[in-house]
């Protein structure tokens, strides 16, 4: 079945407009979604780390240790999904002493305070026994559905953090309930003589941002259903005045013309315009008498073409070539100082737009000068081409760029923004054993300085106040190096035969 170019038309207009507001709504219901959800994900997590760092871990403990005494000594354990059970009170009624001791009421209502103050819905402080997947919880703040201590949770029905789990950090997650809503839940370790021995816990509640996300989701959705409408009326009207109707009367003149291809020059078919006559009075008339003179200059254009294209070609592979070569290192193959300034240019866009999540990471190496005094500078190369492999190694999907003669500069997103903290760490730690293998080559134990920064819209106005940030550590890193092995090594000990 044929359709007409006025059908077409109007069919693409109904369905651009009605796929662009689709996809706007459920863009900004995403975009909302996980603004909210990354809103509360950073209240829960600053909330638990807070209250983590500052509660009396000496109480936690006393409170922990007795409720564990008792828990440990119990063969009938009730879970919670009894409570309100003759059995469930009766297991509890086990805790009554430690709900009742001085400890745990001021811990309750320390945690209250947090609560009330923070405009959380709950915080707690729990623990584990992972052999038979169940959370203990030690101390509730106060109010109606605080849970005694002693209170058991199935790990497996409610902690969905476990198949993320680190040992140390609850990382936020989300959970609907019929009895409390829409919850994130995050929790932060509570250390005691560098010892984790319990966890705090903070429950978010987003069940009213919810309903009010789904009510403006509904108005969001009517307001877009009415635009599209107009905006589509709006749209086949102009498109058939201003468009199809002359079109129409100038593919009947444009029907018969055609140009047929040529494989070389002095080839070319010509065409014949003269017979074209649109009298329109507007642009129209204009493109017709246009179209005449393009079949003058037609010809001679593309048989120009014809003799310049193998040279814009091979133009063109030369200066890719050239832009590539300009844009490396031609001692490592990473990335150069020109390179690195384009990537801040790329950064900086990308802050411009809101996209922040991005690191610099700064590697200074040590004693490079010694070592090409002392064993040539073709040695010297292959110590800066091994710090540019194990940099390249743990950053495996960051750009790594060379912008000095013993200076490097990473650029962590994505993956690496992630593990930025745990590559830096391996990073210091084979530096630390390279220094320390006696095996090794003196020249193969030059060490090197590294620092970091994460951008900071509150401190940096672009990457390049991240990068100041991130030498300053570094040199910071560097200072403390040649003081630690200054003092157990003595001067440039690892250059020593």
């Amino acid at each position: 079945m044929k359709f007409s170019l006025k059908r077409k038309a109007v069919i693409l207009v109904l369905v651009v407009i009605l796929v662009m507001g689709s996809c706007g709504f459920f863009l900004v219901r995403g975009f909302v979604d996980q603004l909210i959800k990354n809103q509360y994900y950073r209240e829960a997590e600053r909330v638990a780390d807070s209250t983590a760092v500052f509660i009396d871990a000496e109480r936690v403990k006393r409170i922990r240790d007795e409720v564990l005494e008792i828990y440990n000594s119990t063969d009938n354990i009730v879970l919670s999904d009894q409570w309100g059970t003759p059995e469930f009170d009766s297991y509890i009624a086990l805790y009554d002493d430690i709900a009742n001791s001085e400890d745990f009421q001021n811990a309750a209502e320390g945690l209250s305070m947090v609560r009330d103050h923070n405009g959380v819905t709950g915080v707690y402080v729990a623990g584990y026994d992972f052999d038979n997947l169940r959370a203990i919880y030690y101390v509730d703040a106060k109010g109606e559905d605080q849970c005694p201590p002693g209170c058991v949770d199935s790990v497996e029905e409610g902690f969905a953090f476990l198949d993320d789990f680190d040992g140390e950090y609850i990382k936020p997650y989300t959970t609907r309930t019929e009895t409390y809503g829409w919850l994130v839940t995050t929790g932060a370790p509570i250390k005691y003589n560098g010892e984790t021995i319990a966890y705090l816990f903070v429950d978010v509640s987003m069940s009213e941002m919810i309903a009010a996300r789904d009510h403006y989701s509904i108005l969001t959705a009517l307001f877009i259903t009415l635009a599209t409408l107009i905006l589509s009326a709006i749209g086949i009207f102009l498109m058939n005045r201003y468009m199809i109707k002359p079109i129409e009367q100038l593919s009947d003149v444009a029907a018969t013309y055609a140009i047929k291809p040529a494989e070389k020059m002095g080839e070319l078919e010509r065409c014949d315009f003269a017979n074209i006559d649109i009298n329109t009075g507007d642009e129209i008339q204009v493109l017709a008498e246009s179209m005449k003179k393009m079949e003058r200059d037609l010809n001679e254009q593309i048989e120009s073409l014809f003799a310049t294209r193998q040279e814009l070609i091979s133009t063109r592979e030369h200066a890719e070539i050239l832009n590539e070569i300009a844009n490396r290192d031609a001692l490592t193959g990473i990335r150069n100082k020109r390179g690195y300034d384009v990537e801040v240019q790329r950064l900086n866009r990308n802050i411009a737009t809101g996209f922040t999540d991005v690191a610099v990471i700064m590697v200074d190496m040590n004693d490079l000068k010694i070592v090409n005094d002392k064993y040539g500078h073709e040695v010297g190369d292959k110590v800066i081409c091994n710090l540019c492999d194990t940099l390249c190694s743990l950053f495996k999907r960051s750009p790594v760029f060379r912008i000095g003669g013993d200076e490097f500069v990473v650029v962590a997103e994505n993956q690496d923004f992630i593990n930025l903290e745990s590559n830096v760490d391996k990073f210091c730690a084979s530096i630390e054993r390279s220094l320390k293998e006696k095996e090794l080559e003196p020249w193969q134990r030059v060490g090197a300085a590294i620092g970091y920064a994460v951008y900071d819209k509150d401190k940096d106005c672009g990457i390049e106040d991240t990068l100041n940030r991130a030498d300053e550590m570094m040199l910071k890193n560097k200072r403390e190096m040649k003081e630690y092995f200054k003092e157990h090594f003595g001067d440039n000990w690892v250059l020593d035969s």
